[in-house]
């Protein structure tokens, strides 16, 4: 069993020699921090709070969030972003927004194989207005469990991710949330409308997700901040910290240069 579930754990984060991405593009003009982060619905925990508090990203994308969620950030984190949204989904499909710029909500997107919805957004950034699609995509498990699950359940993802991406005429400038996959349809589809992962140009890629199991620890990148091309990562950080089993992933980004 350990073998196995090592073995799984070597799956979700890739195997073999991977070619080298291509450079990263050169930007210009001032950085818009921003930060994907999956609280975990069962862990409320203070800490969480602090690691957000801490990370002072200009925007912050908070997926599982619940009432006492959103009660602590409205709570702690008011004054530091006057521009807050939250929409719940019991038990563990909420969504939070915290902005220290204009925030508005387009539309509120259920999920097609009846799981997480996602979350169209435009954003009044110092950049340019952005259209954000912020997901949190069907988790790896099937009625067997994770194992199975994880080599079952990508055309879900897919068939959400086909649907949530019909909320904007064209592609949007971000895509960010909990894929629930490093690599599979839904990347591969984010990838083709000619995004890029933000993590994966700045080698090595950390991984943002931890689960101790009796047997041993799994580990993965669901994580990402995929970006346009008129976007340019200035930089990139896991921050180990929080209560959570995700890692909060910090992004800086600036306009391409021309």
């Amino acid at each position: 069993m350990r073998t196995f579930v090592a073995g799984l754990a070597l799956a979700m984060g890739g195997c073999g020699a991977a070619p080298a991405p291509p450079a990263p593009p050169v930007g210009v003009g001032p950085g818009f921090s921003m930060l994907t982060y999956n609280v975990n619905f069962e862990r409320y925990d203070p800490a969480t709070i602090d690691a957000i508090e801490a990370a002072d990203a200009d925007l912050v994308f908070l997926q599982e969030t619940t009432a006492q969620w959103e009660a602590g950030m409205r709570a702690r984190l008011s004054a530091r972003y006057p521009f807050m949204e939250f929409r719940a989904h019991d038990p563990d499909g909420g969504m939070g927004v915290l902005a220290k710029v204009p925030v508005t909500p387009v539309s509120w997107l259920p999920s097609p194989v009846g799981r997480f919805p996602a979350w169209c957004l435009t954003v009044d950034s110092p950049l340019g207005p952005l259209r954000v699609l912020h997901v949190h995509l069907h988790p790896p498990l099937d009625e067997r469990g994770l194992i199975s699950g994880y080599f079952t359940t990508g055309g879900a993802r897919r068939t959400e991710m086909v649907s949530h991406l019909g909320c904007f005429p064209d592609a949007p400038d971000l895509v960010v949330g909990d894929f629930n996959e490093e690599e599979g349809d839904a990347v591969e589809l984010v990838e083709a409308r000619g995004l890029r992962d933000a993590a994966s140009t700045f080698p090595p890629v950390r991984r943002t997700w931890r689960w101790d199991t009796t047997f041993v620890e799994l580990e993965g990148r669901p994580d990402h901040v995929y970006f346009g091309p008129g976007l340019a990562p200035r930089d990139v950080e896991v921050l180990e910290t929080g209560a959570s089993d995700h890692r909060p992933l910090r992004v800086v980004l600036q306009r391409r240069a021309p």
